[in-house]
């Protein structure tokens, strides 16, 4: 079984790819999965990557919390 992979988008995100729906626009949806959704993907895949919510409790965690990447956090 492959891998399987969460993230999370921001409000401005979510309206323009509810925009994009509405709208219609095959050429914004594919620069939306371009710049949006693959660079999230690329970045979860990098080595020692951890997004969760970081208010959940996480067990087992070998570094604090604090250093963990949140959620929505790619920038």
């Amino acid at each position: 079984m492959g891998k399987t992979w969460g993230f999370s988008i921001n409000e401005t995100e979510r309206m323009e790819l509810e925009k994009i729906v509405l709208d219609n626009d095959q050429v914004g949806a594919l620069e939306f999965l371009r710049s949006v959704i693959y660079r999230k993907v690329k970045e979860i895949e990098k080595p020692g990557s951890c997004f969760h919510d970081v208010n959940k409790p996480v067990q087992n965690v070998e570094r604090p919390i604090s250093k963990h990447k949140q959620l929505g956090d790619f920038d």
